[in-house]
């Protein structure tokens, strides 16, 4: 089953067509019903939005304040649990909460975890956890950057990027692998150790 989380950070200017099963952590439900996308369940403490301003439609799943995970950290058990094993998050980035933000990142590793392929995306980027080899096309000029998630990462090769990386090791103290630009069309990255691959999500001109 393929479905969409939706987080309280930075809302997306286009939302992505009601086509997938969906789940909303708590706040984020707040910009999703300004624009009359409802959510198949709405999870979390509700501590950013009221219960009474829940639509009767959708299903809610609530948790106590004082908990351990984050409410995206819940949503993802509860997606596993329902059967999900490709997912988009969408508002990982930005809002009111850097510790959120940064945190959001290691949803990819519990999506992996747990049994999912999850991508981070927004209006500019996608975001997803790379061990191994990946390739997919992007537009001419669009940022592709490697940031490593492990302690190191080591690049046996990129190809169809206008930077060659070829036995490159990388760590978190010189992070060398950003702002790389894709040629257009086609292009694969290999790494061993974990790495954050960003796209731009750059139109073709």
């Amino acid at each position: 089953m393929k479905a969409y989380l939706f987080l309280n950070g930075d809302p997306p200017r286009r939302l992505p067509e009601k086509d997938r099963f969906s789940v909303c952590a708590d706040g984020a439900y707040t910009y999703l019903a300004a624009r009359n996308y409802l959510p198949d369940v709405v999870l979390g403490d509700f501590d950013s939005v009221s219960l009474t301003a829940v639509d009767p439609a959708v299903e809610i799943v609530r948790f106590p304040v004082e908990k351990d995970y984050t409410d995206g950290h819940l949503a993802m058990r509860l997606l596993a649990e329902r059967g999900c094993t490709e997912l988009e998050i969408y508002g990982a980035f930005g809002g009111s909460r850097p510790d959120h933000a940064l945190c959001n990142y290691s949803l990819l590793a519990y999506a992996r975890e747990l049994g999912m392929q999850a991508v981070l995306a927004d209006d500019a980027y996608t975001v997803r956890l790379l061990t191994g080899t990946y390739s997919a096309t992007a537009a001419k000029g669009a940022v592709v950057s490697l940031v490593p998630f492990s302690d190191e990462i080591h690049i046996l090769y990129t190809k169809g990027l206008k930077y060659v990386a070829e036995g490159l090791t990388v760590d978190k103290t010189h992070i060398v692998s950003v702002s790389n630009a894709a040629l257009g069309g086609m292009f694969s990255v290999s790494v061993t150790g974990s790495a954050l691959l960003f796209v731009e999500r750059k139109e073709d001109i």
